[in-house]
C-alpha cells in the first residue's frame, strides 16, 4: 500500500495501517457547522452529532467542541470509546496530513499551524488522520457512495465556497506538490468579480458559490428589485442559507431563481471544462446548495455541459448525479480514511 511506504519512509506510526474491527470516528470541520459521525466498517453512519463551529472564538474552543460532538456522536451510537479504533477529520484549507496539523484553515481566524491530531490522541489515543475536506468528501463518495466502482470522477461540492476531488484510475489525484483539486478556482468569467473573502476573480466559486449567490441576491435588493426572502429571513443580518433559497424557489420568488439559475449556468460551462480536460466517467455534485435543491440545479448544470462538451460521441456515458452520501460525504470518508490509513494530502 502506497500509504504506508510513504509514512514508513517518514517514520511515521499515526495511521493506522490495517482495517481493524469496530468503529471509527469522522469529523467534518466547516466553517459554520461541526459534524461528528460513528461509523461502521461498511461505511454506515450508527451515530452522529452536531454543533455550531463559531470559528470567532479561536482554535481552542472550536477544538473542545470537537472533542464534545465526538463524544455525542458515540452516545447516539451506543458503542462506548474503546470500541473506537481510529478517528479522521476533514477541514477545509492546507493540511499537514503527515503531522496531522492543520496549516491554514479557510475562513477561521487563529488556525494556523494546529496540531489536532494531539488533541484527538488525548481524548482517545488512536491512530488519527487529518485531510483537506473537500477530498475527504470525495473518498467518501469513492468508497461508500455514487462513485462507489467508478475508477474515473471528479466531485464538487457547492457550498459557501465550491471545492472538489478528482478520481484517476481509481486513486484521488493530489498533484506534483498536493495542490490538485482546487477546482472551484478554475475560471469561467474572466472580467467578473471576486469571490467573497477574496479568490481568483472570476472563478467558477465567485460567481456560483452560496456566498456569491447571497451577495448578488443581496446587491439585487440595495437595488430595488422585488423578492419574498425578506418573509422567510426575518432578521436580514443572518447568512441566507441554502435551505432558505430552497423555500423561495418553492415560492416562486422570481429573483431568487434567476439568480440561482444563472449560477447554475455557470457551473454548466465549468462541468463542461472539466468533462474536456478529464473526460470522467461521471460528475459528482454535493454541498449544501444542491442538497437543497437536487434536480432543480443539476438539471440545468447537465444541459449546459452537454452543450459546450467538445467530444460530443457517446457524451450520454458521463453522467452528472447528485451525491449519494450528502451531507455524510464528508464524516464517512474521514472515518474509512483514517480505518484504512490512506494519506491523499501529502
Amino acid at each position: 500500500m502506497e500509504s504506508e511506504r510513504i509514512y514508513e519512509k517518514r517514520g511515521q506510526s499515526n495511521v493506522a495501517r490495517k482495517s481493524k474491527p469496530g468503529y471509527t470516528i469522522g469529523v467534518d470541520l466547516g466553517g459554520t457547522k461541526i459534524l461528528a459521525g460513528v461509523v461502521a466498517e461498511d461505511g454506515s453512519v450508527v451515530g452522529a452529532a452536531k454543533k455550531r463551529t463559531q470559528a470567532e472564538d479561536g482554535p481552542e474552543a472550536v477544538l473542545k467542541r470537537i472533542v464534545k460532538t465526538m463524544e455525542e456522536a458515540v452516545g447516539t451510537a451506543g458503542v462506548s470509546v474503546a470500541d473506537i479504533t481510529a478517528i479522521g477529520m476533514g477541514a477545509p484549507g492546507v493540511i499537514d496530513t503527515a503531522r496531522s496539523v492543520v496549516v491554514s484553515a479557510t475562513n477561521m481566524p487563529g488556525w494556523t499551524n494546529i496540531d489536532v491530531g494531539k488533541v484527538f490522541r488525548q481524548w482517545h489515543d488512536v491512530p488519527n488522520l487529518i485531510s483537506n475536506d473537500v477530498r475527504v468528501a470525495t473518498f467518501g463518495e469513492q468508497l461508500a457512495g455514487v462513485g462507489r466502482g467508478v475508477k474515473n470522477f471528479i466531485a464538487v461540492f457547492v457550498g459557501t465556497g465550491i471545492g472538489g476531488g478528482i478520481v484517476v484510475d481509481g486513486q484521488i489525484y493530489v498533484g506534483g506538490r498536493g495542490s490538485a483539486g482546487e477546482i472551484g478556482h478554475m475560471i469561467v468569467l474572466a472580467d467578473g468579480p471576486f469571490a467573497v473573502g477574496g479568490s481568483v476573480r472570476g472563478s467558477i466559486e465567485a460567481v456560483a458559490s452560496r456566498a456569491a449567490i447571497e451577495r448578488d441576491l443581496r446587491a439585487a435588493m440595495a437595488a430595488g428589485r422585488e423578492t419574498i426572502l425578506p418573509q422567510l429571513i426575518p432578521d436580514m443580518n443572518v447568512k441566507f442559507t441554502s435551505s432558505i433559497l430552497a423555500r423561495a424557489v418553492d415560492k416562486g420568488d422570481a429573483l431568487t431563481m434567476q439568480i440561482l439559475q444563472r449560477a447554475a449556468h455557470y457551473l454548466g460551462l465549468h462541468a463542461a471544462s472539466l468533462i474536456n480536460a478529464f473526460d470522467p466517467e461521471m460528475l459528482i455534485y454535493g454541498g449544501g446548495v444542491i442538497e437543497a435543491l437536487g434536480e432543480w440545479m443539476l438539471a440545468p448544470i447537465r444541459n449546459v455541459a452537454k452543450q459546450y462538451s467538445l467530444n460530443k460521441v457517446n457524451l450520454d456515458k458521463v453522467r452528472v448525479v447528485e451525491s449519494k452520501l450528502g451531507a455524510s460525504a464528508g464524516v464517512v470518508g474521514a472515518a474509512l480514511m483514517a480505518r484504512r490509513g490512506n494519506l491523499v494530502a501529502s
